[in-house]
């Protein structure tokens, strides 16, 4: 009870803040909150039939906050203020949503979820082989290499929560349960409810993938079979739910603290994306490169090791290295980069073109020029490793 009525307080001082030309509150007896309670009989009318009366310039619009609960606006306009009752019904709607998620938020999650949000946020399970043997109790194989792919659907979490607001608590929690888990059997379904492949809703709108590699950790082939994996996911969701998805894909990485690195990869990835190139698409942690400096939740260790991984030989090879670092400094001027080398131009550009040729980055071009020059510097800042390769 004492919940209920803080959830409606909430409500009525947003509403005073919010709707300025507010003029009274009342509950569904005509009485009116705060201090200063009155009688509004209109306001009692306007509550017993939910329909708009009207009193000189004022208009009373009742508001079902739930079965059992109506709170009665009035509101100063000169005709029926639709605008204001519009605002009203988005913020009672944002505001008993965000009560849900604060007292009712651990509850709709199975125990596989639960376990997977424990494992890959906190460090409760500090040791890969209690974690195994958790998982088997769990059903969860964590034995086989195995990536994170974070799937974000904004929205999704708000509709079942609406579809489900008229229901009684314990009936809203197994609705939403219900919406949550249909999407958990849509993309077991389309990996044919593989064992190796597990899936949970760790977060509001947010599902996470632990996808089996496979059998094959080569760098280079999972990069791309993640990504593609990531991408087919994408697609089932949105069949599914019908809301626009965004895919977050991890670098695979072995051990209990790879996978937790994985989750941390995918939701850089994620959120890195989102913002550089927009919602609704597929994005690898090395899709992000070294846009990744952008980050705050990545130390410079972290940066700097996928760096190494993007980069790559550049960060090994003395020639390649020298040569990318002199053609950066010189402000990408093929010319002067030659002559600070004593090159020829045509070998210059050959080995420029080898660089874009295996790192898909151009040092040519300006946004990939950057990434590289990002690179170059956080393995500097996080790693002695490339000291020896400065000094050649």
């Amino acid at each position: 009870m004492v919940k209920k009525i803080q959830a409606k307080n909430d409500i009525l001082d947003t509403l005073i803040q919010k709707i300025p030309n507010l003029v009274n509150v009342t509950g569904g007896l005509g009485i009116s909150y705060g201090k200063d309670r009155k009688f509004f009989p209109i306001a009692l009318r306007s509550a017993s039939h939910l329909r708009i009366e009207k009193e000189g310039n004022v208009y009373w619009v009742p508001f079902q906050i739930d079965p059992k609960t109506v709170i009665v606006c009035g509101i100063k306009s000169e005709e029926v203020p639709q605008n204001e009752k519009r605002l009203i019904e988005g913020l009672i709607t944002e505001i008993k949503f965000e009560y849900f998620l604060k007292e009712q938020i651990g509850k709709f999650n199975d125990p596989k979820s639960k376990f997977l949000k424990t494992i890959l946020e906190t460090s409760e399970i500090p040791d890969f082989d209690l974690a195994i043997e958790k998982g088997d109790l769990l059903g969860i194989n964590l034995r086989s290499p195995q990536a994170v792919i974070l799937v974000d659907i904004p929205g999704f979490f708000k509709e079942l929560h609406q579809k489900n607001q008229d229901k009684s608590p314990n009936d809203m929690i197994l609705g939403i349960t219900k919406g949550c888990g249909r999407v958990v059997k849509s993309i077991n379904v389309g990996f044919k409810n593989y064992e190796q492949n597990i899936v949970g809703c760790i977060n509001p709108d947010r599902f996470v993938v632990l996808k089996w590699a496979n059998g094959d950790v080569n760098t280079l082939n999972t990069v791309k079979y993640f990504k593609e994996k990531g991408e087919y996911i994408r697609k089932i969701v949105q069949k599914e739910t019908g809301f626009e998805a965004t895919i977050g894909v991890g670098q695979y990485y072995p051990g209990l603290a790879g996978l937790k690195k994985s989750y941390y990869d995918s939701v850089n990835a994620l959120e890195l994306g989102k913002k550089i190139w927009g919602p609704g698409k597929t994005y690898h942690i090395t899709d992000i490169g070294m846009f990744v400096s952008l980050s705050d939740t990545m130390s410079h260790e972290q940066k700097a090791e996928l760096a190494h991984q993007i980069l790559g030989n550049i960060l090994t090879d003395k020639d390649l290295y020298k040569t990318v670092k002199i053609f950066l400094e010189s402000d990408m001027n093929l010319t002067d980069a030659a002559k600070k080398l004593h090159l020829h131009r045509n070998t210059l550009i050959y080995r420029l073109d080898k660089i874009s040729k295996e790192h898909n980055l151009n040092p040519r071009v300006f946004s990939d020029a950057v990434q590289i020059k990002l690179g170059l510097m956080l393995y500097g800042k996080g790693s002695s490793a490339c000291k020896t390769g400065q000094s050649k």
